[in-house]
């Protein structure tokens, strides 16, 4: 396999090691710009997205999955550079209980807030103050479901590139186009592009359906 020919690395203080475990922290990623997942259908979805994907690392005792195999086989011949792990190395990089023995270190990628526009009938998502990762891949996988343009990531307190978010994302990151911006930055785009906000709140007193909307928001799929 093509992929054999990747350097193996098996001493936690590589270089390379030590890059992909920084990659973890959320100081890892705003310094680099860069982020990590795993899995074969993350990377696949990933490809299929066009994500720009930089470098992969595999498990080469645990990469079995004929399509796993194959989708490194052509990561490789598009000459993404990558590195073999040991067993025990993999492992620590992953977040999952049955490792799939391929994974990969994308750039992030944000709209920039001057560049986002509105078009007619399109929703958007605004998110603040997600503090579960698990929830906040929830969010992102039901967007894409729901036909969101884009999401808004008001503050700094969330992280779509968190691995917990990534993974639980099942792929829908790859899709949605992110705008970082403050909750007051997000405010003035929705009045400057006359965009209609309904916000929710664990504390509301009033149920989201039974409100009228320019917009029926029930038959948003």
């Amino acid at each position: 396999m093509h992929e054999s020919k990747y350097p193996i690395v098996t001493h936690a203080r590589d270089p390379r090691f030590l890059t992909l475990r920084s990659l973890q922290t959320s100081q890892g990623r705003s310094r680099t710009g860069r982020y990590i997942i795993e899995g074969i259908r993350h990377l696949a979805r990933a490809v299929e997205e066009h994500a720009p994907i930089e470098f992969v690392f595999l498990d080469p005792s645990v990469l079995s999955n004929p399509f796993g195999q194959k989708l490194a086989k052509r990561l490789r011949q598009r000459d993404v550079s990558g590195i073999r792990l040991s067993h025990q190395l993999y492992r620590d990089l992953t977040l999952a209980a049955e490792p799939q023995g391929l994974g990969a270190v994308l750039r992030q990628h944000w709209t920039p807030l001057s560049e986002t526009k509105s078009q007619r009938n399109s929703l958007w998502l605004a998110v603040e103050s997600i503090e579960s990762p698990g929830n906040l891949g929830t969010i992102i996988r039901t967007a894409e479901a729901a036909g969101v343009t884009g999401i808004f990531i008001l503050g700094t307190d969330c992280d779509p590139y968190d691995p917990g978010v990534v993974r639980a994302s099942m792929g829908s990151l790859f899709s949605q186009k992110l705008v970082r911006c403050s909750q007051h930055e997000f405010i003035a785009w929705a009045r400057s592009n006359r965009v209609t906000t309904v916000a929710s709140s664990p504390a509301g007193v009033m149920e989201w359906n039974t409100k009228p909307y320019a917009t029926d928001f029930r038959r948003c799929s």
